[in-house]
């Protein structure tokens, strides 16, 4: 049974309106072997936000089938190993996400890593 976002997946940060995601527009995987980097912003802008605390944890992660199904999301440059981390595009909050590299490539955004709405 493929599981999808019920809820508006939003950005994390307190005061940051964005909404990365619509309902039914990614479906819940298990990917224990990527390891996201903690919390930091890409850029600052104005006077400096505290980031949401995270275990560095994350196994379930949303996946959507192209950067196009995001409603409001940053990409990364290339990172050493190929990959690309997601951002917030409006609070730069990061990373989010991924992209992955390889021969199957997924854009991942961490479930533990977001905010939900109704």
């Amino acid at each position: 049974m493929e599981t999808t976002n019920t809820l508006t997946v939003k950005c994390p940060r307190l005061g940051c309106p964005s909404t990365l995601l619509r309902p039914h527009a990614a479906q819940l995987v298990l990917r224990p072997q990527i390891v996201l980097p903690e919390f930091g912003q890409t850029f600052e802008r104005g006077p400096s936000m505290e980031a949401p605390e995270t275990n560095n944890k994350d196994e379930w992660f949303w996946r959507v089938a192209q950067v196009m199904d995001f409603e409001n999301i940053g990409v990364s440059h290339t990172a050493n190993d190929g990959s690309k981390y997601l951002s917030c595009a409006d609070c730069d909050i990061a990373p989010l996400g991924i992209q992955t590299a390889g021969d199957s490539v997924e854009l991942l955004i961490a479930s533990s890593r977001i905010s939900y709405s109704k």
